[in-house]
């Protein structure tokens, strides 16, 4: 867990690195903290390659980059590469596409942690754990529809304004 200036608590995400304060560098830190957690990300398998993803969907190369390119899936580029949420593997195209829609108005990072963290709502476990334990689809679309509405209406978890489906 860590603490908030506002004296919240969250708990880290895998691969993300602690603050360490604004004293410590400001924005190239905070670079260098990203790509570190990026990297971290690649190396604990959180994250998958294009190729990977289009062969446990049975679809083209081209046709993941069409999905891609129209925000059916989440992805996020690194180093030059597309790299996709493992936890993509164990969805069918359909099912996937229908909650990444909702988080289309995004950033990737925010995106991915949305895919990464474990939520509350979900019991404790993160989104694709949730459906492979049974929990409804549209259970998961409307998280993810609050968790986009949060970040995009200016709340976020550090103000204590965020809606309490995210937690």
């Amino acid at each position: 867990m860590e603490n908030f200036p506002a004296g919240g608590l969250r708990t880290m995400l895998p691969g993300e690195i602690k603050d360490q304060g604004s004293a410590r560098g400001g924005l190239v830190a905070a670079e260098a903290r990203g790509a570190a957690a990026r990297a971290r990300w690649i190396k604990e398998g959180l994250l998958v390659l294009g190729p990977q993803l289009a062969q446990a969907w049975g679809i083209p190369q081209e046709a993941l980059a069409t999905a891609t390119a129209s925000s059916e899936v989440v992805s996020m580029t690194i180093d030059g590469s597309e790299y996709f949420p493992k936890a993509l593997l164990s969805l069918d195209r359909l099912t996937a596409g229908a909650i990444c829609r909702a988080l289309r108005q995004l950033q990737d990072t925010e995106k991915l942690m949305f895919w990464l963290r474990d939520h509350g709502v979900l019991g404790g476990t993160n989104p694709a754990a949730a459906l492979s334990a049974g929990t409804p689809i549209a259970q998961v679309i409307a998280l993810a529809q609050a968790w986009a509405r949060a970040r995009t209406e200016g709340s976020s978890p550090m103000d204590g304004r965020h809606d309490s489906m995210c937690a």
